[in-house]
């Protein structure tokens, strides 16, 4: 597993590194079985005209990405770096047509240009990496996930120029597909948010963020830490950048919800 900096955090292991974390837990578990499935799965995909799978679990404050754990296999990883590192997904109508009815959604290049709000310079370089990564037509859908914060989210694309050749057939093999692989990487990519959220602070960072979570101000902070209000706003800053947080509201917030303690870091 191996993580890009930037923001948001991209995080991309591969199912190799999800089978390695269940043997860890269970030694009597049938990997080879496990690997067999997921190996059926990408050859079902690709059999019925699909040439990248993208499997991302996207951890978040409401509509804002603070890290995405993107799945190696059948992926564009120049594609997806560019997709998450120039935040294309909060302008991308694919996107907006699949939050509105949760249903799987068929989209075609061309249509989306002739559709689209192409004004929006996102949106432009949308359907430019498409084009420049033969991701002519494709389906995008959504699988549950166990947390609110936490949503799944798998693309695949074809090089093909239409989406008549999506039909229930194909509609069919990719849902027991993604499912499947879905059920299988699940366990993983919920103990890999749990680790980023172990955060090692020192004693001063501590007391700053406890405080800030009780709502204290940065001047009242500094009070009641004995400390200078510089310092302390830089303490502020640093913390923002150690939860890839933008602001000190979303630092609150997100420590809040992840149930920070002294104790637990």
């Amino acid at each position: 597993m191996t993580t890009d900096d930037g923001f948001p955090a991209l995080v991309w292991f591969s199912q190799a590194d999800a089978l390695a974390y269940f043997a860890q837990l269970d030694a009597t578990l049938d990997a080879g079985r496990q690997e067999c499935e997921l190996r059926e799965c990408r050859e079902r995909l690709q059999q019925a005209g699909f040439s990248t799978f993208s499997y991302m679990a996207l951890e978040s404050i409401g509509r804002r990405i603070l890290r995405a754990y993107a799945m190696r296999e059948m992926g564009n990883v120049g594609f997806t770096t560019i997709y998450l590192k120039s935040r294309l997904y909060e302008t991308d109508p694919r996107l907006a047509v699949l939050r509105e009815s949760g249903l799987p959604v068929t989209w075609n290049v061309d249509q989306l240009e002739a559709r689209s709000n192409v004004g929006d310079p996102r949106v432009r370089s949308l359907i430019s990496a498409l084009r420049a990564h033969g991701m002519h037509t494709g389906l995008i859908l959504g699988l549950p996930a166990p947390r609110a914060d936490l949503r799944i989210a798998l693309t695949l694309s074809s090089q093909a120029c239409d989406t008549d050749w999506i039909d229930d057939r194909v509609m069919g093999s990719v849902l027991a597909s993604c499912m499947t692989i879905g059920r299988l990487m699940q366990p993983y990519v919920e103990e890999c948010a749990r680790a980023a959220r172990v955060v090692t602070l020192t004693d001063e960072q501590a007391a700053v963020l406890d405080r800030l979570v009780r709502g204290l101000s940065d001047h009242e902070i500094a009070v009641d830490v004995m400390a200078s209000l510089h310092r302390v706003t830089q303490h502020v800053k640093t913390l923002q950048r150690m939860f890839n947080v933008e602001n000190r509201a979303q630092l609150a917030y997100l420590a809040a919800r992840w149930g920070w303690s002294r104790s637990s870091g």
